[in-house]
């Protein structure tokens, strides 16, 4: 075999050479960290901003595990490659694939421990800087859920309620905290509470994610992608439990049924799925400009845009005539909470900028160097006209264009795009399985990949606590 025969099927069997993995992280991580100290530099001596300690990271505490968090570690990982060598060999499949996602979550969480880690997601705290990890009195949306005694009137007056809860619910439609008033009438306990939502969502995006990559990619390489995307630190740190994994599995749904849907319980489903995510969070109207854009340039068309985006709104219209909950009232609600003094743009520029830049920083430093890198391979050589052709590439670019507008009208003041953002690696992803796909990555190669990202995943539950 000649040398470059040898190199050729080096490339096909294995994503990154030996050098490359320290080179690339290295470089990613050392940029990370220059950026870090210069804001850090301009925020002391040149202009006040919002600038977190360790950015781009926005909430987040430093410290290390006990004994027991490191030999979950040492555990996790292990099982880890248990659950990839069962995996390869049964060719990913999809149920494995749920079974070890969520194993493999609650087992990096419990890294941090079982206060931490299981009860301070939903019932924790912080109050003057101090982390309390288990509290009947707290902002989170479970405690705001603890003073509901009647669900029905809560939505009913809602409008009247929102000024007086928490900051966490105050920002958010009425379904978030009836969603944990629920799961305690159920549950009781916190640290279920939390498992139950991390399955919920875990198994609903993975299905979800599945069926998109199968749009466009092989079987085998849509069930491989459906257990890289549970890796991702972004899950692995932030479903175990959040209301934004909930929103990250309904919008995945939508996406689905809304673009390759052929029937028209899969158009309802869009429907009703759309609806429900607009009970938990405003951040739901990331989607609707993808729906639209993605049905004109597919179809010609705005015909499933009209009933599906259209039908939501006629559904909140005869909530607020049957119940009186204002769904535009609760949205600028929202919109006052966060921004009091007007637009942030005109009357807060400094944070805005540089948090413009902590948003994007955050969401690529949980994607990691290894998968930014595939991002851009995957894109490499497409051309912007035949995107048509490859329906899952144009869902990458329109979600980043759609983000990227938010972010331009100044959401997510404070960051935290990792986790209230997390819907996003759903698209980022894409490119990457169409990469592996082309490229004829191999056992080895997968193998590979789905290790560095864990890898990372591990390694940033051991540093600190990431609280939200």
């Amino acid at each position: 075999m000649t040398s470059s025969t040898a190199e050729s099927s080096t490339r096909r069997t294995s994503t990154f050479s030996w050098w490359q993995v320290p080179l690339y992280a290295g470089i990613f991580f050392g940029i990370t960290r220059l950026m870090q100290t210069q804001l850090r530099s301009v925020c002391t001596n040149w202009i006040p901003f919002d600038c977190p300690y360790y950015w781009p990271v926005s909430i987040f505490e430093a410290s290390f595990p006990t004994a027991f968090g490191y030999a979950c570690a040492g555990m996790v990982v292990v099982v880890f490659a248990a659950f990839l060598w069962v995996l390869e060999r049964k060719r990913f499949e999809l149920r494995l694939v749920c079974v070890a996602a969520v194993i493999l979550i609650a087992g990096t969480t419990l890294i941090q421990g079982v206060a931490a880690g299981f009860y301070a997601p939903v019932a924790g705290y912080r109050q003057n800087d101090v982390f309390i990890e288990y509290s009947l009195e707290g902002q989170e949306y479970f405690h705001d859920a603890l003073n509901v005694t009647d669900p029905v009137d809560f939505f009913r007056r809602y409008n009247e309620i929102q000024p007086t809860l928490h900051n966490h619910g105050h920002t958010h439609p009425p379904g978030a905290i009836l969603t944990y008033y629920f799961l305690t009438k159920l549950l009781r306990d916190p640290a279920f509470m939390s498992l139950a939502i991390m399955i919920i969502a875990t198994l609903g995006t993975i299905y979800f994610f599945y069926k998109l990559c199968r749009t466009g990619l092989s079987e085998s390489t849509a069930r491989y992608m459906a257990f890289l995307l549970a890796l991702l630190p972004a899950i692995q740190i932030y479903y175990l439990a959040t209301l934004d994994a909930l929103v990250a599995a309904l919008l995945t749904g939508v996406v689905y049924w809304f673009c390759f849907g052929t029937r028209r319980r899969h158009v309802a489903g869009a429907l009703v799925l759309l609806t429900t995510s607009f009970l938990l969070t405003f951040v739901s109207l990331f989607i609707v400009p993808v729906l639209i854009a993605f049905e004109v340039i597919t179809k010609r068309s705005l015909k499933r845009s009209a009933i599906v985006i259209g039908g939501m709104i006629a559904i909140y219209a005869v909530l607020y005539l049957t119940t009186g909950y204002d769904a535009w009232h609760a949205f600028r609600e929202a919109s006052h909470y966060e921004n009091p003094n007007g637009p942030m743009p005109l009357v807060d520029t400094a944070n805005y900028l540089f948090t413009r830049l902590e948003d994007i920083a955050e969401l690529l430093f949980f994607l990691g160097p290894f998968l930014l890198l595939l991002v851009v391979r995957g894109f490499r050589g497409v051309k912007f006209s035949a995107l048509r052709e490859r329906p899952l590439l144009l869902l990458t670019l329109l979600s980043i264009v759609s983000l990227l507008g938010m972010f331009l009208v100044g959401a997510f003041r404070t960051g935290e795009t990792a986790r209230a953002c997390a819907f996003l690696y759903v698209y980022l992803l894409f490119p990457v399985g169409h990469y592996l796909e082309d490229s004829g990555i191999g056992a080895y190669g997968r193998l590979q990949l789905a290790s560095l990202v864990f890898l990372q995943s591990v390694g940033m539950q051991i540093i600190g606590n990431y609280h939200w």
